[in-house]
């Protein structure tokens, strides 16, 4: 398929982009909520057939495809996983079954630890799907703030990019100035601090680009106290964890010694209070709080996608208890089976022997019930049953 062109506007494209993605993962019901909240949003046109709408195919396509891959790797590396080694069972009287059947109490433990497995697997996947139905709803959100404030964040941009590549005076001094210049109301402060806490926490930025960004952040931070700017303060407060948190894990730590010297600074100057330092100074304990939060504040999106996992966690957990209670009944009807010892005692001594035609042969042992000895219809039915359920639950291990 050739791809078809994209916008030249980058944040409509990195809308398109991240909507393709989060669709391709959790199904056209997610297109249809967005279609109906988005209805009246122009810049959500290329839904409804408008501008972009191949090149928005175009990425679905290729999200879902990739989606596909990486769901067939999965299965075949846990194909390959090892079952854990299995704890010494208690000497008692194993269960008949036929040789290379695993014993009932094995194939229980196989089929507790092939649950764990997956849902460990699918709190992965929720973990993922949260944190993007999350970065979505930020990113929608800013479109709406940028089509009511018409900031050129292409002009930002121009700005940031000699602060990136050389971080001189002159350079942060223009990034500062039109910041202030632009700081116009609570919403212009927000997209421009939103801007620069996506740039900075964006993955595979590199350390001279977050680096240099915090110390157009901290040059701002000083004047924001010096003229008062109250606005433009709090809308760096709402992002200054993320930006921090991020910067510093990211780096070994020669470098987080010189993102920690502008906390230093920050806590002298006052630029935030004690709860926000404390975040700062415990940086993965600061973004998991973060996190949570922004969780708790996008609730509406992120409550269908733990939803819909916990969904497919209990119908495993269901499937288990039903295979091991199963099994359990199997068992005990084995154990009802009186023992081959009794039926061959009570099977009744042989006659005198009596006048018989010659060509009768002599017959074959049998027991009360007329089956083998080695192996009853109710020893087979239920070794048989045993085999299949370990075959349909297991499916993996084959």
């Amino acid at each position: 398929m050739e791809m078809p062109l994209p916008p030249d506007d980058q944040e409509l494209r990195n809308v398109i982009d991240k909507l393709a993605q989060f669709v391709a993962r959790n199904g056209p019901e997610f297109e249809k909520m967005t279609m109906e909240k988005q209805k009246e949003n122009p810049k959500f046109s290329f839904l409804f057939g408008g501008d972009f709408y191949g090149y928005y195919k175009y990425k679905l396509a290729l999200e879902q495809q990739q989606l596909l891959c990486k769901q067939s790797q999965d299965i075949e590396a846990t194909a390959q996983i090892q079952p854990l080694p299995q704890p010494s069972l208690p000497p008692a009287a194993p269960i008949p079954a036929p040789q290379g059947t695993p014993s009932v109490e094995e194939l229980i433990q196989q089929s507790q630890w092939n649950l764990q497995q997956q849902e460990q697997h699918l709190l992965a996947m929720r973990q993922e799907q949260v944190t993007s139905a999350v970065a979505l709803a930020i990113e929608q959100q800013m479109q709406k703030v940028l089509e009511e404030t018409q900031l050129d964040m292409n002009e930002f941009d121009n700005l940031l990019q000699p602060i990136i590549d050389t971080c001189t005076k002159d350079a942060i001094s223009a990034g500062k100035n039109w910041m202030f210049s632009n700081a116009k109301s609570p919403a212009h402060c927000e997209l421009m601090a939103g801007h620069l806490r996506n740039r900075i926490t964006a993955e595979g930025a590199h350390f001279e680009l977050r680096l240099h960004l915090i110390y157009l952040i901290n040059d701002v931070l000083h004047h924001c106290q010096r003229k008062q700017a109250r606005d433009l303060l709090a809308a760096l407060q709402k992002v200054v964890v993320p930006i921090y948190c991020t910067s510093f894990l990211a780096v070994e730590e020669d470098k987080q010694q010189k993102i920690a010297r502008l906390l230093q600074l920050w806590e002298k100057n006052g630029y935030f209070d004690e709860s926000i330092i404390q975040q700062l100074q415990s940086p993965a304990l600061g973004l998991g709080q973060y996190q949570a939060n922004l969780i708790t504040e996008y609730a509406t999106v992120v409550q269908p996608v733990q939803v819909a996992f916990q969904q497919q966690i209990q119908n495993l957990k269901t499937q288990h208890e039903e295979f091991v209670n199963s099994l359990t009944q199997q068992q005990q009807q084995q154990i009802q089976i009186p023992p081959l010892e009794n039926e061959v005692k009570s099977t009744p001594p042989p006659q005198a022997p009596t006048a018989a035609p010659a060509s009768a042969p002599p017959s074959a042992p049998v027991t009360q019930a007329g089956t083998n000895l080695f192996w009853g219809p109710q020893q087979k039915s239920v070794g048989s049953k045993i085999v299949r359920f370990f075959f349909f639950f297991f499916p993996l291990l084959f």
